[in-house]
Formats: structure tokens, C-alpha cells, sequence
């Protein structure tokens, strides 16, 4: 009985941030600065306008491979927005959903370390945006231009590219969090994060080869650098 009780309160809290997340979604698709405009005016265009000013290299040209590409790229912008809003609405469900379960002590830990997570999150994607996506793609670019080839970018891929990317850095910069509540709940000793160091750096170069493969080797360490200094951020912050 008490299973199924914990059931529906889970299904009701669940339901409650996707109607947040539905919301915002609508919201960002069809409205803008001046309230319900068409969707070429709508804050998702808006958004889509200004990575492309900011991401596209000059020499690179936007295309639509068919009539829905465009469609599917506004819609997948208004899905990020949507995430990055309703974040703070299901950090706040997630934290009253649990809190009969942990004690007075607990509530604030899981306070101090849920609030910093969003900023964390929000950092990360940043810093994709600003500094290693522009970077990637400066670079990858660079190369069909210097073979005299017409480069061109589909809408919908490039858009898929910018926001995967973000949103792979921003999870990627709550290592730390990930670190400490790994620590926290006993399911991984302080002194392991302390052994395997060189294992993390290893890892970490691994996987920003992967996730930017611009053959330089620099946006490897653009992003592995500060994921390693994430790491002993987190290594100093389960050692306290």
C-alpha cells in the first residue's frame, strides 16, 4: 500500500514538471519579446538567430536540406530553453519529494549542493558556447576552405551540434557535485579520487578527443584542462 502511495506521489511529481516543461516549451515556441507573435518572431528564433551570428564562421552557409529541417531546429531550440527553465522547478521537486526521507542536516547539504549543480550546469554550457564550440568549428572549418570547397552546415545538424554540445559540457562540469555525493552517501571512499587522478586526466582526454574532434588536439584541452581542474576541485571538497 505504501509502495503504491509513493508511486502516485512520484507520478504527480513527474507530471508536474513535465507540464512545466510543456509550458515553457509553447511559451519559447510562440511567443516573444512582445508577447504571442508569429513563430518567426517567437523567442526560439530569436535564440536560433543569435548562435547564428555568434557560431556560424563567415564562410559557412546555413541550409535547410527539406521543408522541415527549419521546423525541427526552432522546435529542438525551444526544447533547450524549455530544460535550462524548468531546471530550477525540478531541482525544487526533487528536493520535496525526498526530504521526509533525509533529516534537518541533510536538507542543508543537499540545499548547498543543489543550488551550486544549476550554476555549475549553466557555467559549462557557457563555456562550450563562448569559448569551445567557436573554436571546433573555426578549426574544422578552416579546412574545406583552404581546399577551395563551398562549406555548408544543415540547420537542424548544426543545431543538434551546438546544443548537444552545451549540454554535454554542462553536465560534464558537475563532476564536482557528482564527486562529492559519490562521497557523501558512502558508495566511494575519499582516497579513491585521490589514487586515480592520473586514470580521470587520462579519461578526460579521451573523451574531449571524442566529443571534439577537430584533429588540433586543441579543443582537447580546451575542455579537458578544466575538466581536470573540476576533478581536483571535487577531490578538495570530499576531503574536507
Amino acid at each position: 500500500m505504501e509502495f503504491l502511495q509513493e508511486l502516485e506521489k512520484l507520478q504527480k511529481s513527474l507530471f508536474s514538471f513535465l507540464t512545466v516543461f510543456l509550458f515553457f516549451t509553447i511559451f519559447f515556441f510562440a511567443f516573444g519579446p512582445k508577447g504571442l507573435l508569429p513563430t518567426q518572431h517567437s523567442f526560439s528564433v530569436l535564440f536560433f538567430q543569435q548562435i547564428q551570428k555568434d557560431l556560424v564562421p563567415f564562410e559557412v552557409e546555413l541550409v535547410a536540406l527539406n521543408p522541415l529541417s527549419a521546423f525541427l531546429a526552432q522546435v529542438i531550440v525551444s526544447l533547450f530553453l524549455a530544460f535550462i527553465a524548468s531546471l530550477p522547478f525540478f531541482l525544487y521537486g526533487f528536493t520535496k519529494y525526498f526530504s521526509p526521507v533525509f533529516s534537518q542536516q541533510e536538507k542543508k547539504q543537499i540545499l548547498k549542493i543543489l543550488f551550486p549543480s544549476f550554476f555549475l550546469f549553466i557555467i559549462g554550457c557557457l563555456f562550450a558556447y563562448f569559448i569551445l564550440i567557436p573554436t571546433t568549428l573555426k578549426i574544422l572549418y578552416g579546412f574545406p576552405v583552404v581546399m577551395g570547397v563551398i562549406p555548408f552546415f544543415v540547420v537542424n545538424e548544426f543545431i543538434f551540434f551546438v546544443l548537444g554540445i552545451m549540454l554535454i559540457s554542462g553536465i560534464m562540469f558537475l563532476l564536482p557535485i557528482f564527486m562529492v555525493l559519490l562521497s557523501w552517501v558512502g558508495i566511494i571512499k575519499k582516497d579513491f579520487w585521490k589514487n586515480n587522478w592520473r586514470y580521470a586526466v587520462s579519461t578526460f582526454l579521451i573523451f574531449s578527443a571524442i566529443i571534439t574532434p577537430d584533429g588540433s588536439g586543441i579543443t582537447m584541452l580546451m575542455l579537458s584542462v578544466p575538466l581536470s581542474s573540476l576533478y581536483f576541485l571535487g577531490y578538495c571538497l570530499t576531503a574536507k
